[in-house]
């Protein structure tokens, strides 16, 4: 079917709008269950169960907190919309309206649905519609993941996709604590089938590969000699993903100039061997994080050398050289720096950075690699800062003043005491 296919049109949206405000109790800003029953109702015209509710409520109720918000009611209506239910306001939804709904329609048709089997037929009818209207928003949200899972399959690895066929294979007996903290976005196996395993024998021969459309190669519209560097660093642990993510985005890359901890710069070096000389502008090589590297980069960060910076730590290790690792985030935080610290976010900047070079550029999209920039809270920190020093000059001044006040007034006295024993002595 297809999102597109089921926007609501502006018409249809103000009204779905005004029907939220008006069953809106006390202005919430979401709906309870008998609320949105209640809505959904005054919408169509039909009579709906808490049976009803609970099955809209089993797939629009996104968030699983018992409310409906104004994105999950325009969402659940307009699926509504498209299996039929609320096209228009009418006298009542029956067996045979489902004709055109699946093909249950037509040989439920034939049951009766006067008499005392009406009401439970309209009922049973309401409830198919409702669970086409169910099924219609999980296969375009399946669709949706499938489109998502083949743009970012080439940075699986880097991503940490979760496959969950791999947990199926595993030994049911496995504490089911520890199965709640698996990850299982993702299922290759059941969103691509046959075109999942072909992926996979690109990655046994060697002369093929998928294709990364995530970074087409263009020309820049800076130079990276007019930008400032761009700092890659990864804890041991990320090695393996820090290069990953470089060949995955090395078109971009290499649009900047480069610098880092003594290994990455190594590992990019070995990456782009076969570009041609001088094509790679390579920035200032630090030492190894734990040797200091890290606090080099703080100091060309202060210096206004390093306008953005890639830092993938490893969370499940400790690390001897904290306090340097501390102090560059921090400092990417005083200085208002791009900083990515996941691979997930780096991809995320990454994107933006693609704009702001792509064409005639868009270099507002990415400042602070142009100009030094600071984070809001400097300046008050400043102010309170020279406050402090003015404080300290005032009472240096008062004391300085108080003493000269000592110093003339014993002066004073000595004189007179001078004075007199000159006046009594003669």
């Amino acid at each position: 079917m297809g999102r597109e296919s089921v926007m609501l049109t502006p018409a249809e949206s103000n009204e779905v709008m005004e029907a939220f405000k008006q069953f809106d109790k006390n202005d919430k800003g979401y709906l309870t269950r008998i609320e949105v029953q209640s809505a959904i109702e005054d919408l169509t015209n039909q009579t709906f169960s808490m049976d009803h509710v609970e099955i809209l409520y089993s797939e629009f109720d996104k968030d699983e907190n018992g409310k409906v918000d104004i994105p999950e009611f325009k969402t659940m209506i307009k699926y509504l919309r498209s299996t039929g239910a609320v096209k228009k306001k009418r006298s009542s939804i029956g067996i045979d309206d489902l004709g055109s709904f699946n093909a249950f329609g037509k040989s439920l048709g034939s049951l009766g649905t006067y008499g005392n089997h009406r009401s439970s037929d309209q009922d049973l009818a309401m409830s198919l519609v409702l669970s086409n209207a169910v099924k219609a928003s999980q296969q375009d949200s399946n669709e949706m993941l499938k489109r998502i899972a083949k743009e970012i399959y080439p940075v699986r690895d880097m991503l940490c996709i979760q496959d969950d066929a791999i947990f199926k294979d595993m030994d049911n007996e496995e504490d089911e604590q520890d199965n709640m903290h698996r990850s299982m976005a993702l299922d290759f196996n059941d969103l691509f089938g046959d075109e999942f395993d072909s992926w996979n024998d690109f990655d046994e021969e060697e002369e093929k590969e998928p294709v990364n459309t995530m970074d087409p190669d263009f020309e820049s519209a800076f130079p990276a000699s007019d930008m400032r560097c761009l700092a890659l660093v990864s804890h041991n642990g990320m090695k393996k993903t820090m290069r990953e993510f470089v060949v995955a985005n090395k078109n971009l890359l290499k649009k900047f100039r480069l610098t880092g901890t003594n290994s990455t710069m190594t590992m990019l070096k070995e990456v782009f061997k076969d570009e041609a000389p001088g094509s790679i502008v390579y920035g200032p090589s630090c030492a190894s994080g734990p040797l200091g590297g890290d606090a080099e980069l703080v100091a060309y960060m202060v210096s206004g050398k390093i306008g953005g910076c890639i830092f993938f730590q490893d969370p499940m290790s400790p690390h001897p050289h904290r306090a340097d690792i501390d102090c560059l985030v921090r400092q990417a935080l005083v200085h208002n720096v791009v900083m990515a610290e996941t691979p997930s976010s780096a991809l995320m900047i990454c994107t933006t950075l693609r704009q702001a070079l792509i064409g005639r550029g868009k270099p507002e999209l990415m400042p602070s690699f142009f100009f030094s920039l600071q984070s809001p809270t400097v300046e008050a920190y400043k102010k309170q800062q020279k406050a402090v020093v003015d404080a300290q000059k005032a009472a240096a001044n008062g004391a300085a003043a108080v003493e000269d006040k000592v110093v003339a007034e014993e002066m004073v006295y000595k004189a007179k005491v001078t004075r007199a024993s000159v006046f009594y002595g003669a």
